[in-house]
């Protein structure tokens, strides 16, 4: 009888964890990606006051800095929803761009948010390229039998041109 109790009270709980454990997988959550803004620090950025290394000290080492010369630093930050199954989802968007004269000091703070974001749709096509089209089986035993058999380059008599 004891027993009988036990397996009574003891399926209820186990089936409330499992139900537990599989609607906890389900929540959402936000996730900042990138820099993390703080508003006061950014609008503390003044044109013409600020050189490059006051912007390092009040805000940070900047997200990107452009390829070729070292006059714009951007401070990009990205928040958003996670869901289990679905590709992540932007909530809200935000880049900073800081640039500099070639003194160093700012010349110019322009702050872009969602509106300014564009969506990049890379083609999913293949590139063609040269040669046969092989199968599984043609790669992986295509070059059974192709080679002779002959000795490396650089192995006793028939060296190479760097001996």
């Amino acid at each position: 009888m004891i027993t009988q109790l036990k397996n009574r009270t003891i399926k209820p709980v186990i089936l409330c964890l499992v139900a537990g454990l599989a609607l906890s997988a389900c929540g959402n959550t936000r996730m900042v990606r990138g820099y993390v803004f703080d508003k006061q620090l950014a609008d503390a950025i003044q044109p013409g006051v600020d050189n490059r290394q006051s912007v390092e000290s009040t805000l940070g080492t900047p997200t990107v800095k452009t390829s070729f010369n070292d006059n714009k630093w951007y401070y990009v930050s990205t928040t958003v929803r996670v869901r289990p199954v679905f590709w992540p989802d932007p909530k809200e968007h935000r880049v900073m761009a800081v640039a500099f004269n070639d003194a160093g000091v700012v010349s110019d703070v322009q702050n872009f948010d969602m509106s300014a974001m564009r969506d990049v749709n890379p083609v999913g096509d293949k590139t063609p390229t040269r040669g046969r089209d092989l199968n599984f089986f043609q790669q992986i035993f295509g070059n059974v039998g192709r080679f002779s058999g002959a000795a490396p380059v650089g192995s006793g008599e028939t060296r190479g041109p760097n001996g």
